[in-house]
């Protein structure tokens, strides 16, 4: 081999680390950017939750009410970030450690889960949560069908913790539960729903209403004086499933606007707890709550 060829391989040798360098500093400085991107993601996301903390809190203490009776929309102005936030009564949600089972079920066939399935749905959830171990109607399921599918985490036999439990429960699939979250609650200690502040598949829910019903009584629900005893028969025979008291918490649904196009929503539960030294207690958290149906 000449010199020349030798002067070639170093050249070739060269051009090869060249390129390689070239390619790590392009994998390192993305890797970079990668991380620059989400620590500044991560730092809007705490600035977003302080921001809503705050806003609840400054809706609490300006009310100066009990937490049961404040209602409404505000915006509260945290630093730089805006919250668009309304609170609302938790009992226009049904609960899953106190409705009746004909509430449960309808509430499952409301977002498309057919009777039979419905049914049984809701007779596991009563067995979740109920202290004893027979087995309701309709396709309920205790601790001996649990253990015989392998499974030794369940029924827990008392309340729900969250909504988030429900997946837990055998038989329901996961597209169920999730699809029900929305309108359901473990916090409103009420076995009725509140029907002037429900959304629509919470009505269509009630034994007895219907699609037709439940536009008719919408339309009616929000003109100015209206009463909720003279709206509730539109609804049809319902009056075993609905009340017009006031659940044990509410909820607070904010929309944090850090920059235009950069926001963060939030759904927050917060009740009071009997004999307590705090003025509320935050019951649950919900940083990416899922939309739900408002309207018909």
């Amino acid at each position: 081999m000449n010199l020349r060829d030798n002067r070639g391989s170093v050249l070739v040798a060269i051009l090869f680390l060249a390129g390689l360098l070239t390619v790590l500093a392009s994998v390192a400085a993305s890797v970079l950017y990668a991380a620059v991107d989400s620590s500044r993601v991560f730092a809007e996301n705490v600035r977003a939750k302080e921001a809503m903390t705050a806003a609840i809190e400054q809706i609490v203490g300006y009310t100066g009410s009990n937490l049961q009776e404040i209602r409404g929309t505000a915006i509260v102005r945290v630093s730089s970030a805006e919250v668009m936030i309304a609170v609302k009564d938790e009992g226009g949600r049904i609960d899953l450690n106190q409705a009746p089972a004909p509430l449960l079920s309808g509430i499952f066939r409301a977002v498309g889960v057919d009777q039979k399935a419905a049914d049984s749905y809701a007779a596991r959830i009563v067995d979740w949560r109920d202290p004893d171990d027979k087995t309701s109607q309709n396709g309920g399921a205790e601790k001996d069908v649990y253990r015989a599918a392998g499974r030794v985490d369940g029924p827990r036999n008392g309340p729900f913790l969250h909504v988030g439990e429900l997946a837990l429960v055998m038989g329901i699939p996961a597209k169920a539960a999730a699809a029900v979250a929305p309108y359901v609650t473990v916090a409103s200690g009420r076995e009725t729903i509140n029907p002037m502040v429900a959304d629509p598949p919470v009505l269509l829910a009630l034994p007895g209403a219907t699609p037709d019903r439940v536009q008719s009584f919408l339309a009616e629900r929000i003109r100015p004086g209206a009463i909720a005893e003279r709206l509730i028969s539109r609804l049809g025979s319902v009056q075993d499933f609905v009340g017009e008291d006031t659940g044990d918490a509410v909820r607070f649904e904010g929309r944090v606007i850090l920059a235009p196009g950069n926001e963060r929503r939030f759904e927050v539960v917060a009740a009071v707890v009997g004999g307590d030294t705090e003025p509320y207690r935050i019951l649950s958290w919900d940083s990416n709550p899922p939309d739900r149906i408002r309207a018909p």
